[in-house]
């Protein structure tokens, strides 16, 4: 191999890649390195989404305006078609993998590979981009004459592919890091009921100590596991509702125009108020391009308990009027519009019982009726409670369903 570059130190040339690792905006030329190590003309890294929205290249000695063209228009060409059924880790040597004849005679090759001497391809799937009907990892191009040792160049490849691997994941995870004081965390740590960020894909990314609470009690909402954590309610037809304002909600935050149903309620088995849900759509924030993996875009789940804030007012009651726990608790359920009945159901005592209970309230305060006590109880002010910090999540800790 005739490089100028094939003595080129392996050491230096791992030590670049995990540089790169820890500050993103190296790869470049951290990607022109590989390329003379490995006996190239150029590489990407790249990532081609299902849908072609967060698609991107990280270019190596290519030509910006040829990458551009290239998302813009030949994403669905023969070497990526092919590649897509590599496994990460494996080095796929393009032209075994397609008829390369034809493909010389394609717009592809004329507008693409033509104008920067490339004759075939190697590539190194890598997991995190390759995936759900995805396609990514690293790209290299050889020229005609650096084809005629295509097997020296992909065993070079090979030795450097678990160390771009790590390097790959490196870089994701110190995105991720560099994030987490951003607005993420401000916007979860100022809500003092049940808030959930969700990502992307749908997934959860973040949720406040109200929301963990909210999701382990399992009364209408719990965690869906199905494919990665997820919210869901106990009842389909508002489960569908959820997952229906999340999936619109990700369109708006990527600029799409789509009937959007933000607000809804969900019912709980207990029998309490059901829970009050308003989702929010974000639009990408200006960071890393790794955020191009899950489309970059949030969607804020803010999840309102109104028998929560009633039980919080009933309790000021109870220090104001020396009310027991029982009373205070059938006070509670009577400011959040509950009728005696339904009272009996969800504490799981006699009408009687609550008749009793409700009597010595009416004594205790000085009212005369239900709703009266409704009425005061909600004159009471209470103060906000401060939010708690966000909890990570990484589908390992987080509250199953009961």
């Amino acid at each position: 191999m005739k490089t100028g570059a094939a003595d080129m130190d392996h050491v230096d040339i791992i030590d670049t890649v995990y540089q790169a690792a820890a500050r993103s905006e190296l790869w470049p030329n951290a990607l022109c390195s590989i390329v003379d190590y490995v006996g190239a003309v150029g590489g990407n890294i790249v990532y081609q989404s299902p849908d072609g929205r967060g698609s991107f290249l990280i270019p190596g000695r290519m030509r910006d305006d040829l990458n551009t063209l290239y998302l813009r228009r030949y994403t669905s060409n023969p070497y990526a078609r092919a590649f897509e059924k590599v496994k990460p880790g494996e080095i796929a040597i393009g032209n075994t993998l397609i008829d390369a004849e034809a493909v010389r005679h394609s717009a592809f090759y004329a507008d693409i590979c033509e104008p920067q001497d490339i004759f075939n391809q190697l590539f190194l799937p890598h997991a995190s981009l390759h995936e759900r009907g995805g396609i990514g990892g690293v790209a290299l191009f050889l020229s005609r004459r650096q084809d005629e040792h295509v097997a020296e160049a992909a065993a070079r490849l090979k030795l450097l592919s678990p160390h771009l691997t790590r390097a790959i994941d490196l870089s994701f995870q110190m995105s991720r890091i560099a994030r987490a004081p951003e607005l993420s965390q401000r916007l979860i740590d100022a809500i003092a009921d049940a808030a959930v960020l969700i990502d992307g894909r749908g997934a959860i990314l973040l949720l406040n100590k109200a929301a963990e609470a909210l999701i382990r009690r399992a009364d209408g909402i719990f965690l869906s596991r199905s494919e990665r954590p997820s919210l869901a309610a106990h009842i389909s037809e508002s489960s569908l509702r959820l997952a229906t304002a999340v999936h619109q909600a990700l369109m708006i935050a990527n600029g799409e125009d789509t009937p959007f149903e933000g607000a809804l309620s969900i019912s709980r088995p207990s029998g309490l108020p059901p829970y009050l849900v308003m989702v929010t759509p974000l639009a990408p924030a200006a960071v890393s391009i790794w955020d191009a993996v899950d489309g970059g875009a949030r969607v804020l789940i803010h999840i309102v308990d109104p028998e929560a804030k009633t039980r919080r007012q009933a309790q000021q009651l109870q220090r104001i009027f020396g009310l027991t726990e029982a009373e205070t608790r059938v006070a509670a359920l009577i400011g959040s519009g509950m009728n005696l009945p339904e009272i009996a159901q969800a504490l799981g005592i006699s009408s009687n019982t609550v008749k009793t209970h409700t009597g010595r309230c009416f004594g205790k305060t000085g009212v005369r009726s239900q709703a009266a006590l409704a009425r005061l109880i909600a004159s009471i002010p209470i103060a906000e409670r401060q939010a708690p910090p966000p909890v990570r999540t990484d589908g390992k800790s987080l509250p199953r369903e009961s």
